[in-house]
């Protein structure tokens, strides 16, 4: 394996910035045209939904770090056919996971609607349809990550934003709303897999040993791992408008909290461009025995300056663009950004915590104080939430709390750069 090249973590992740950027880009224009196509109610009604999709879809994730960090050893050793083994494998148990997913999820739909307090509850089960489609996708994006083809897989996210743009404008317009919009969004998954399936044919259809004997106990031990780390990474990205539209007294505030989000959490999206990069770089490095923590303190370094210079930027400019982007509906999100700023910061830096740990397969201590932290959380949110501003600075604090947590520990715990492949 050839050494890492000098730069070769800040060039990776410029690719993958610059074409994030045009998905980002995408994805703003999606929430602004949703925004002002549906009602203030209907708006938050849907990014609850697609919140929803993506904390419940803990499996997709697992299947894409799993599928990420060992496509990434196999092809730091040249092993082209245990890719193709390990894909085939990863497809299947992503089926048997979509249909599990699909089936208790629409048994929970009623109880679940009644606590986001969501009036149809076959909005729920239709979710459900795409947490199950996002279940497959990544056995394909993620190989594309995995084996750092980062233009095809950047260009993933570009086409699912859109996809959701184009559909959803087209079916909200025709007038069917809130199932017009969820529509959209299963149809751009399902095309966006297709993609990736196009591009990494030559990987899944690589001709596969028969004899070929995967560590299968290793890949269970890492799934375990994985869950922990992607079950609060969801969370974290998506918890904070389910745990409003839950104490939230009015519907409208969901909507007029997403109006502020869609700017306050700009900053959000800059940082998380090196983290496609990060993953499969450390779980190369570690695969070959060496050191990892140069790579964490850059991606800290730059994921972490970033998302607080951009905070501070949002608080300046996003003033006037609620009210351009948005119009007079949606003014009271003005007062949402210094708040939102200061939740978002943390979720940043955890985010690039977590795609370093994950590779690693370090979920302990990093496990029990996320727990520990969303436990205060719950707790205080369901004592004091008066205003979405208050709801919002304790969950940044709780998250600033378990950040300074596990950097302690990381900064005191003895590395262990043993290969796991």
């Amino acid at each position: 394996m050839k050494k890492l090249r000098l730069g070769e973590f800040e060039r990776n992740s410029l690719v993958v910035f610059a074409i994030t950027m045009i998905a980002n880009v995408l994805s703003y224009l999606y929430q602004i045209v949703m925004g002002n196509v549906l009602t203030p109610a209907d708006y938050g009604t849907v990014n609850t939904l697609l919140s929803l999709s993506v904390v419940v879809g803990v499996p997709s994730g697992i299947i894409s770090a799993l599928t990420a960090t060992y496509t990434a050893k196999y092809h730091a050793h040249g092993e082209t056919f245990a890719i193709a083994a390990f894909m085939h494998g990863m497809l299947r148990v992503a089926a048997v996971l979509a249909v599990i997913v699909f089936v208790a999820g629409a048994l929970l739909s009623r109880p679940i609607a009644h606590v986001l307090q969501i009036d149809d509850p076959h909005y729920v089960t239709v979710v459900m349809v795409l947490v199950a489609s996002n279940c497959l996708g990544p056995v394909f994006s993620s190989t594309l990550q995995g084996v750092k083809r980062f233009i095809p897989y950047s260009m993933n996210s570009v086409l699912s934003f859109a996809f959701r743009l184009l559909l959803g404008v087209i079916f909200v317009w025709l007038g069917r709303g809130i199932p017009g919009a969820l529509a959209a969004l299963i149809l751009a998954a399902c095309l966006t897999m297709l993609y990736c399936l196009f591009k990494s044919r030559d990987l899944f259809f690589a001709p596969v040993k028969e004899n070929l004997a995967l560590d299968r106990t290793e890949i269970r031990r890492y799934f375990v791992s994985t869950f922990w780390f992607q079950m609060f990474l969801l969370l974290m990205a998506n918890g904070d408008v389910l745990l409003i539209k839950t104490f939230a007294t009015d519907p409208a505030e969901v909507g007029i909290y997403s109006s502020g989000s869609v700017i306050g959490k700009i900053s959000l999206y800059l940082a998380n461009a090196i983290v496609p990069v990060l993953l499969p770089m450390v779980a190369e490095r570690q695969s070959t025995g060496h050191d990892t923590r140069q790579l964490l303190k850059r991606a800290m370094l730059w994921g972490g300056g970033v998302a607080m210079l951009c905070a501070v930027g949002m608080n300046v400019v996003g003033r006037p663009l609620i009210g351009l982007l948005f119009g007079e509906r949606y003014l009271a999100a003005i007062d949402l950004l210094l708040p939102i700023s200061f939740y978002v910061v943390p979720v940043a830096c955890l985010t690039i915590l977590i795609n370093y740990l994950m590779p690693l397969g370090r979920s302990g201590f990093f496990a029990v104080s996320m727990t520990a932290g969303y436990l205060l959380i719950f707790v205080l949110v369901s004592r004091f939430h008066h205003t979405v501003a208050q709801m919002l600075y304790i969950m940044g604090g709780g998250l600033l709390l378990v950040l300074a947590a596990n950097l302690i520990y990381i900064a005191l715990a003895p590395q262990k750069e043993k290969a796991t492949v």
